[in-house]
């Protein structure tokens, strides 16, 4: 945990008094409500120590709490100080029992109303309804007390180009009016970053791994687009946006806007709009409808053009995680290598092939115990040295201008050098039968998530184990690799349509000894003879460890589906590889039982 933390809540404390509150919340969310942020908004990671991307904190008087998802349950015990913060559940039930039983009757509580969501507002305001507890708007507090805060940099706008979107500007702003029109609106306020850049083909580098433009926009039904960011606008895209019809503002204009649109009804998402800008909506459109924005759901299921960039973009990707792989295979323990050389490696490895522009996460590269550590970041401190009967996890993907990737490998390192423990391959077989299961899954149209996610799981629910995160999120093409609405999980209530580009990743953590993921990406398919039902087809590329495998776990299907997946991986990356690459291909993508 950083030095200074217990500074930092004392010099937050101080604040209460001044500000007439009791205690403050201080989500991980900034402004634009998305689960990555810039270094510059990185306040809960200043009060708190926690570098994850989900989690909330509330500061009281005398008591701090942290709530986080199942990802980062062991990663924020090793962040943060348990001598200064109880850890819960990032989930209502949790944080309202602790408010209740940690905070008394008439506190107010303060928050900043541009992090937090109107609809998550909403329900904290809920879990108080009984009680004497109140809300208190107030400043930004971390912002007045975080005086070595990083600068704010706003990157470039640029064009994504028809030849990747598949659909044209204008092609989708004719499916928005047409929803605005149906819901009998005349303006939709855009809150996500994402949409946004989705719906005008536009793209910017705003965040490290995820080519955002941070802005907010309103679309009216007449076709004039309003765009809201705090960017400089180069010449190119000043001519875009004529010709599109696009207008552009800074953030600061956005009251203002609404306060001379005389909007009649506005659409907005009360999940997805700061409770800021929420209330400017109440105050100056006539009225609303609290809807999900249409773009979520055309934005998920993906074109003709996204869908074979895609394809293309997994072979390209797939081709440099097996070059990494056999170059890992031809290393030893004698090497010395750490975590740090298998992400600096991974990297340069991408960076070779066509249209890649960046990583589209931080790499998760962790072994033994760091593992356990779902998302695990390797530092100077934390980085372990490769050894062998270790298990190594790699969490790793790439932003290409025609797709995005995610995949994961769970890695026996050196396993020439030392025996694999039998509970090591019980585990792994267990979790790859899960993502077997979920890759051959036969559905009918309208089966949600939900339905399948236990599917991922059974083989370890038989022994009593579990994982505590989702089996399958949605991902973008080139945006964000974590995209919604769709996903495989106990929370996953969207229905799961053609198009859908989901991961499939099940996994096992034993904490402070090894971690298991298995995690390819799946494209939902309509059934040629059947078209009331729907298949997922495996996008990634490359070989899955069968020195891990317990072939006598599988039946007949499951060593069906590895033989034809792996044959399916020489096929289409057997023409990128080197003699020596070659022939470790040929052998690690071999039939299991030989």
């Amino acid at each position: 945990m950083p030095k200074n933390i217990e500074k930092n809540i004392k010099k937050l404390r101080e604040l209460f008094d001044e500000e007439s509150i009791d205690a403050y919340i201080v989500p991980h969310e900034d402004e634009f409500l998305t689960e990555y942020v810039p270094n510059h908004s990185e306040r809960l990671s200043f009060i708190t120590g926690f570098t994850g991307s989900a989690g909330l904190a509330i500061i009281t008087k005398n008591k701090a709490v942290i709530f986080v998802d199942g990802r980062y349950t062991t990663q924020v015990k090793l962040e943060t100080s348990n001598k200064i913060f109880d850890y819960q559940d990032l989930n209502n039930n949790d944080i309202e029992n602790w408010i209740r039983k940690n905070i008394e009757q008439k506190s107010q509580i303060g928050f900043c109303s541009m992090t937090i969501s109107l609809d998550k507002l909403t329900s904290f305001k809920n879990f108080v309804s009984k009680t004497k507890i109140t809300f208190k708007k107030t400043d930004n507090l971390i912002d007045k007390i975080w005086l070595e805060r990083p600068n704010q940099s706003n990157g470039l706008i640029y064009e994504h180009k028809s030849k990747f979107s598949g659909l044209s500007h204008k092609e989708k702003k004719q499916l928005i009016i047409k929803e605005i029109i149906k819901e009998d609106c005349d303006s939709l306020f855009i809150s996500e970053s994402e949409n946004n850049c989705w719906f005008l083909n536009i793209r910017g580098d705003d965040l490290e791994f995820t080519p955002l433009v941070r802005s907010y926009s309103i679309v009216q039904k007449n076709g004039e687009i309003n765009l809201f960011s705090d960017h400089e606008i180069s010449i190119s895209i000043k001519e875009y946006f004529k010709e599109n019809n696009i207008k552009h503002f800074s953030i600061d204009k956005i009251e203002e806007f609404f306060k001379n649109g005389n909007f009649k009804k506005t659409i907005f998402d009360f999940k997805t709009t700061p409770f800021k800008l929420a209330d400017i909506i109440f105050k100056y459109s006539n009225n609303y409808k609290n809807l999900s924005n249409p773009c979520n759901l055309l934005k998920a299921c993906k074109n003709k053009t996204e869908i074979k960039g895609a394809i293309k973009a997994h072979i390209r990707d797939g081709v440099a995680l097996t070059k990494f792989l056999c170059w890992l295979d031809s290393k030893s323990e004698n090497n010395k290598l750490n975590e740090i050389d298998v992400e600096e490696k991974l990297l340069d490895l991408r960076k070779n092939e066509e249209r890649f522009i960046s990583p589209s996460f931080n790499t998760i590269a962790g072994t033994g115990s760091n593992a356990a550590i779902v998302h695990y970041k390797a530092n100077k401190v934390s980085c372990k040295k490769l050894k062998a009967g270790d298990l190594l996890l790699v969490d790793s993907g790439g932003q290409y201008l025609d797709g995005t990737t995610d995949v994961t490998r769970t890695i026996a390192l050196f396993p020439n050098e030392k025996k694999i423990q039998k509970e090591k391959k019980d585990r792994f077989t267990r979790v790859l039968k899960g993502h077997i299961a979920i890759a051959c899954s036969v559905f009918k149209k309208g089966t949600i998530g939900k339905d399948l996610d236990p599917y991922a799981r059974k083989y370890l629910t038989e022994e009593g184990l579990d994982y505590k995160h989702g089996t399958g999120h949605g991902v973008g093409s080139f945006l964000g690799v974590h995209e919604g609405p769709q996903s495989i999980s106990p929370l996953g209530f969207q229905e799961i349509k053609e198009g859908m580009i989901i991961s499939n990743e099940p996994g096992y953590y034993k904490e402070n000894e090894y971690g298991i993921r298995i995690e390819n990406l799946i494209l939902t398919k309509e059934m040629k003879d059947n078209s009331n039902h729907l298949y997922f087809k495996t996008l990634t590329l490359a070989p899955i460890d069968k020195n891990l495998i317990s072939a006598e776990m599988l039946n007949n299907n499951e060593i069906k589906w590895i033989d034809t997946y792996h044959e399916k991986v020489y096929k289409n990356l057997s023409e990128f590889m080197q003699e020596k690459e070659l022939v470790w291909l040929k052998e690690s993508c071999g039939p299991i039982l030989q």
